[in-house]
């Protein structure tokens, strides 16, 4: 017969496994990658050292003149909180009991409930991959003096009174704005602040007293703030920061297409900025990746294809492999370099459990059980200066 006590067996030693394994290999190729450089936590704080400038301890010289001088490179310390990623499995008593007495229908029932988690733990992974650290609220279709137009997708994400910050998907901050009224036929909120107007055709909104809260795991686009890397400020250590290249369109012109002569711009500065150490995937929207594709494919005669870490596949762009994802900004490509980045952990992927070792417990006041799945890390790259991002282009006009 089922019981509690099995239950909690078999989520301890017969699913936890395979739960994070397809958590941490089927999410996202770049996750995959970064899952092969993994950093021990002591404490509540991930830290690391970014060396940058060159020691100049190696030179060609004179059979007899003076050795290179051994230069220390300069350093910048990372430290950023352990980031708090949970994931919450619920069954009901009703259902428990129904499969209590045939081990087979049990097991069904607990892979289901597996598979909803799995699947929403990979949607909030990948959002949060491409994040920077902040909590994304909606993404904007237009903003006007007055109003701000969103996908309907995002009717429960603001609300009347309200205050909001707008960014660019540069990082650039257009200001903050109180939502006085909302359209729910439409989506369209009415406000009142001091909005900065672009021709951006895609604006990200974030929730204001979140702004600088950063609970969210921080993504690649982390280090491509305008403010700060991390914990270090951006305008102290420009050394280390990442190559970043913008689409050259006035206010008052259309926003440009990322295809391969933009690229081709774009990979000249982004190579000569990195020092011969360049990407080894290249991450971006799916608007992006068909406009790229389109162009490929009507100048030339094949375009070569890539599997990607995780089993993922796509084509590759100038030898590199490119990964598209909805949640990636829109018009922006990043060129990362995988080996620079590494995921901090305090613990992996691993269930809560009580002072009597059970994970499952009655939810107070209702006739089900939870289980809290709990990984304490934060995904850190320890040499911003290699890595790139094409940004500022259309969200829209590549279709």
């Amino acid at each position: 017969m089922v019981t509690i006590q099995n239950a909690d067996n078999a989520l301890k030693t017969v699913f936890l496994e395979s739960v994070v394994n397809d958590i941490n290999q089927k999410t996202n190729p770049f996750l995959t990658m970064v899952g092969k450089n993994k950093r021990a936590v002591t404490g509540r704080e991930a830290r690391a050292n970014i060396r940058f400038n060159n020691e100049g301890s190696v030179a060609a010289g004179t059979e007899g003149g003076v050795l290179p001088i051994n230069r220390n490179a300069r350093t910048a310390e990372i430290n950023t909180p352990v980031k708090n990623i949970f994931g919450t499995f619920q069954i009901s008593d009703k259902a428990l009991r129904s499969a209590s007495n045939d081990s087979g229908a049990f097991a069904s029932l607990i892979a289901q409930e597996m598979g909803n988690l799995i699947g929403t733990a990979q949607n909030s992974l990948n959002t949060m991959l491409y994040g920077n650290g902040r909590r994304l609220l909606a993404w904007a279709d237009s903003v006007t003096a007055t109003q701000i137009t969103v996908p309907m997708r995002f009717n429960r994400a603001m609300a009347v009174g309200e205050v909001v910050r707008l960014f660019t998907a540069n990082n650039v901050d257009l200001g903050a704005a109180t939502i006085t009224a909302v359209n729910l036929m439409g989506l369209v909120f009415t406000y009142t602040g001091a909005v900065n107007l672009t021709n951006q055709d895609r604006i990200y909104i974030f929730r204001e007293n979140e702004l600088e809260a950063d609970t969210e795991l921080n993504g690649v686009d982390s280090i491509f703030r305008q403010d700060r890397i991390y914990n270090i400020p951006a305008a102290q250590f420009t050394a280390i920061l990442p190559h970043i290249m913008t689409s050259p369109s006035a206010a008052a012109d259309p926003l440009g297409i990322l295809d391969e002569s933009a690229l081709i711009r774009f990979f000249e500065r982004y190579e000569e900025h990195c020092q011969g150490m360049p990407a080894d995937i290249l991450l971006t929207h799916p608007i992006v990746r068909k406009a790229v594709f389109e162009n490929l494919r009507d100048k030339r005669s094949n375009i070569d294809t890539a599997e990607l870490a995780g089993g993922f596949r796509g084509f590759s762009f100038n030898g590199i492999p490119v990964h598209s994802d909805v949640r990636c900004r829109a018009g922006t490509l990043y060129a990362i370099n995988s080996d620079s980045w590494a995921m901090h952990e305090l613990c992996d992927w691993t269930w809560i459990s009580g002072e009597d070792g059970g994970i499952l417990k009655q939810i107070d006041g209702h006739a089900g059980f939870n289980a809290t799945l709990v990984k304490y890390a934060d995904l850190i790259c320890e040499k911003p200066f290699l890595q790139g991002k094409a940004t500022n282009f259309s969200a829209r006009r590549a279709v």
